[in-house]
């Protein structure tokens, strides 16, 4: 009885060596699962965030854009009417020049 008792105890310990080896195993796996899975949550969130960035910066530019156009076409506007008041008056600077080069021809 006696050995048959040491026996039991021999195969309780290796069924619970047996055991405490697959559970670390387990965890072990567990862990490697769960450090992939948090790699894959991170890509996935560092891909939106980027994804995002790129539409605030595509609308950002877009706004700039059409505040900016106004702007530009009037500034066009006014560069247009200075250069008709410029040929305009271009007939009367090139008399007043040629007067004041005739003069001073005339005066030497």
């Amino acid at each position: 009885m006696t050995v048959e008792l040491v026996k039991s105890i021999k195969e309780a310990e290796n069924k619970a060596e047996s055991i405490i080896r697959e559970a670390k195993q387990e965890a072990r796996k567990m862990q490697k699962d769960a450090a992939a899975r948090a790699e894959e949550i991170m890509e996935k969130a560092v891909a939106e965030a980027e994804g995002q960035a790129r539409d605030l910066i595509k609308k950002a530019e877009e706004e700039a854009r059409s505040e900016s156009e106004p702007l530009v076409k009037e500034r066009e506007e006014e560069i247009e009417q200075l250069k008709e008041k410029a040929a305009e008056r271009m007939p009367e600077a090139v008399a007043l020049i040629k007067n004041k080069v005739v003069k001073t021809d005339a005066d030497h």
